[in-house]
């Protein structure tokens, strides 16, 4: 099976490294100085264990995707507008997977003609070292579940196995989303502001009350999902990834733009419309958004 994978970010990179091991892959970027160095170098996967080097083909991302028969999509959500108007010129026989955080991007997602569509919810630890090098810092797995349409092609990611970076499937992609939103507003707000790895937020009892409190109100937007989540699985997974950095304290630190926006903005726009009252969210919202201007330059 042919896949584009969209993305020279850390999913991106971690993906291709991995799929290259069952499949022909084409990393899809903008830069032509990142497809030079994938080219030559290939792309490095580091763990703990051991250091792999996967060679695959790199490319300009440009309309012209015909011959794939899977494309990923692992660019950041406030990147995903330029890459949909590419993906509208691509063949709508193609299955298109997205990897983005939060849940503002699916009814953007939901207008391509594609016949198949699908979210995923990626729980591996990533850290881009450079454009062909990444770090697997914890080993998860992607939950994947269908937008529209069925499986097809797609199943293949399902049935060859993956050593590390298994797959599985799920029935409904909002119910699945949303549980991966509820970890990262539990974790990555919090562990931006107060620049600790994701275990010091249970162990610390004012963060683990914040996170109870955040807990709470983000079930007064989604009360239905008081069956499927509880708040013992966030604290399960900041203790099973405690010296993990979260991607937003990393892009603090970085002086990069966040996904405050995705995460969280979304959120704050459908609790004012609907009338709740969330002060956590909203006081973590605009602290993030604060530290985030003042490493730019205000």
């Amino acid at each position: 099976m042919n896949i584009g994978i969209i993305g020279g970010g850390a999913v991106g990179l971690l993906f291709s490294s991995y799929l290259s091991k069952k499949f022909d892959v084409t990393l899809l970027v903008r830069r032509i100085e990142q497809v030079n160095l994938v080219n030559r170098l290939g792309v490095t996967l580091k763990r703990s264990d051991r250091s792999i080097t996967s060679y695959l083909k790199g490319e300009i991302l440009s309309g012209k995707m015909s011959s794939y028969d899977l494309i990923i999509i692992a660019v950041k959500e406030y990147d995903l507008d330029s890459v949909l108007k590419i993906l509208k010129e691509t063949d709508q026989q193609i299955p298109l997977l997205f990897l983005q955080n939060g849940i503002g991007h699916l009814d953007r997602v939901k207008s391509l003609p594609h016949l198949t569509l699908l979210a995923g919810s990626v729980e591996h630890g990533a850290l881009k070292e450079n454009d062909h090098s990444v770090i697997h810092l914890g080993i998860g797995k992607t939950n994947l579940a269908l937008i529209k349409g069925e499986l097809n092609r797609a199943e293949e990611l399902l049935i060859q196995q993956i050593e590390y970076f298994p797959f599985l499937i799920h029935d409904d992609h909002e119910v699945m989303m949303l549980k991966k939103l509820f970890v990262n507003v539990l974790v990555n707000p919090l562990t931006a502001i107060a620049g600790v790895e994701n275990g010091r937020l249970p162990d610390n009892p004012h963060f683990l009350h914040i996170q109870h409190t955040l807990f709470e109100e983000l079930l007064t937007l989604f009360p239905h999902m008081k069956n499927y989540i509880h708040f013992q699985e966030i604290i399960d997974i900041c203790l099973g990834t405690s010296d993990n950095r979260s991607s937003m304290l990393k892009d603090i630190e970085e002086k990069r733009k966040t996904e405050i926006e995705t995460i969280l903005g979304s959120l704050l726009i459908k609790a004012e419309k609907e009338d709740h009252f969330v002060p956590i969210m909203n006081t973590l919202y605009e602290l993030v958004k604060g530290i985030e201007r003042e490493g730019q330059g205000g």
